[in-house]
């Protein structure tokens, strides 16, 4: 009886909690610059906030501090708005959007991990009559799509 109470013992003091640590293949990214030569202020809000989630959901940490691994710039080439359709009362109710975009990740040295051009082009359809609210739809769904490029790209990184 008592080789089995010590048999039992030594199981289950093997059988103990260890921690196991998920973050090492994690990436610490510093979102570093989001630059844009328009003067369109829902362009840099949108390609920010799409950017920042593109990172967040394939799973890396946005940090900017001492621990960052890879830092990410994306600069704005071009963007072109093109009205294609008009409703009866002649306002613009079909956007087009062509926007290219320069996507660089580097690591801590300054070292180039990434240098790829995006090119992203989408259409939005609106009623005509809600001024230039089908022009912001536009550009939120092209930003979107930049995000889900932007999260493919940073398959490459791994």
């Amino acid at each position: 009886m008592l080789r089995f109470i010590l048999t039992l013992v030594i199981f289950l003091v093997g059988c103990g909690y260890k921690p196991v640590n998920f973050d090492k293949n994690k990436l610490n990214i510093c979102v570093e610059k989001v630059f844009i030569n328009s003067p369109e202020p829902t362009v840099l809000d949108i390609l920010n906030r799409d950017v920042r989630d593109a990172v967040l959901a394939h799973g890396e940490h946005l940090d900017c501090s001492y621990k960052k691994n890879v830092i990410l710039n994306l600069s704005l080439k071009s963007i072109s708005f093109y009205p294609i359709g008009y409703s009866e009362s002649q306002r613009a109710n079909v956007y087009k959007i062509y926007m290219n975009l320069n996507l660089k990740i580097k690591d801590k040295e300054g070292n180039t991990l990434l240098n790829k051009d995006i090119v992203e082009t989408t259409q939005y359809v609106g009623a005509g009559l809600r001024a230039d609210i089908e022009r912001r739809y536009a550009i939120e769904n092209l930003g979107k799509l930049i995000q889900v490029r932007i999260f493919s790209l940073l398959n490459e990184l791994k």
